[in-house]
């Protein structure tokens, strides 16, 4: 049971003084209350003071505004546009092949006037029984690198810098084989300058400046499968890199399916092929998209630094969702089956 301790007349006078409400339920350790309650009860006039510990703002000091400046507009646009043809993943001399797309895409580069294009790799499909054995119309290294001779497209004044895939071309350097090297040294003899091969599972690109600096494109054809989100393996490889070695850019192959992005400052592109899924994909449940690129950005002189970029994807439509993948088929069947409801 709770005692109510009495009001002494020492208390009774220091509720007529002028202090407030609260540091007198202090001084005489009683609640805020009761001490309210017993001063409305003698008719005293009680502080309106709620918080008595709480600083009374200040009028706010008059500070000056802050100088801004000026930010000239070079920081973000400075000189011209930098172009560049985007493909990948060709996977030529396979019956899925696009190349007639791929043949659609270099004209659109020559019409564009794009002088240079990146390959980032799997120019051609390779060799492995079980996964594409019933597509390849050569399966032999030679047969493979004579094709790309005779069918990747060639057009005056652009160069193809190509790098390779550790599948796929990869699947033939069991026995240490270099098939980008062997690839250029074909198409040199052939006449053809414009395959140049610039390295195997990834190569960078460094794009001099005046007065010394540099924007480094990253060239990659990384491994693995798809992930649950087009853009969660080019996440996780910007994330694998020390401040020191990332590119500006960076240029991904092997997934077949498009995607931009920025993280850490390094601007991401995921690029489509030009194959069709094929048995092994439709298997996987892998989509492919089909298509290129254009890209074209724009630099800070004094660190390389990109200011401003812009990816241009150019998608094709499959050739049919129904293709028949054995040649016999084409005469077996007529069309699709049909059934009365």
């Amino acid at each position: 049971m709770t005692t109510i301790r009495p009001w002494n007349e020492k208390e009774l006078a220091q509720l007529k003084t002028n202090l407030s409400t609260e540091i007198l339920a202090r001084c005489l350790q009683r609640s805020y209350a009761s001490v309210n309650s017993k001063r409305q009860h003698l008719g005293i006039k009680t502080s309106t003071t709620e918080f008595p510990d709480a600083k009374v703002p200040k009028e706010a000091p008059k500070l000056p505004p802050p100088e801004f400046g000026h930010l000239p507009l070079a920081a973000v646009n400075y000189g011209g546009w930098l172009r560049y043809g985007l493909v990948s993943d060709t996977h030529l001399c396979c019956k899925e092949e696009r190349l007639c797309a791929l043949h659609n895409q270099y004209d659109l580069f020559k019409k564009e006037g794009i002088k240079t294009v990146f390959h980032a790799g799997n120019i051609v499909d390779g060799y492995v029984p079980r996964i594409n054995g019933g597509s390849v119309f050569d399966c032999t290294i030679d047969g493979q690198a004579q094709y790309v001779v005779d069918n990747y497209p060639a057009r005056d004044g652009i160069t193809t810098y190509f790098i390779t895939g550790d599948d796929h071309e990869g699947w033939w350097e069991k026995e240490g084989f270099n098939f980008g090297a062997y690839l250029q040294y074909l198409a040199r003899n052939a006449g053809r300058k414009d395959l140049v091969y610039i390295g195997h599972v990834e190569a960078d690109v460094e794009i001099k400046h005046r007065g010394g600096s540099s924007t480094i494109i990253k060239i990659q054809h990384p491994g693995g499968g798809s992930a649950y989100a087009r853009s969660y393996t080019a996440q996780k490889q910007v994330e694998s890199w020390e401040g020191g070695e990332k590119p500006n850019i960076l240029m991904q192959g092997h997934y077949h399916v498009s995607n931009y992005m920025n993280d850490r400052n390094v601007h991401v592109i995921n690029m489509p092929g030009f194959q069709d899924q094929t048995i092994f994909a439709r298997k996987k449940r892998l989509r492919m998209e089909i298509g290129g690129a254009i890209l074209e950005f724009k630099i800070n002189p004094n660190d390389g630094t990109v200011t401003r970029c812009r990816v241009e994807f150019n998608r094709y439509f499959t050739r049919g969702f129904y293709k028949a993948y054995l040649k016999s088929d084409k005469q077996v069947l007529k069309g699709h089956l049909v059934l009365k409801g």
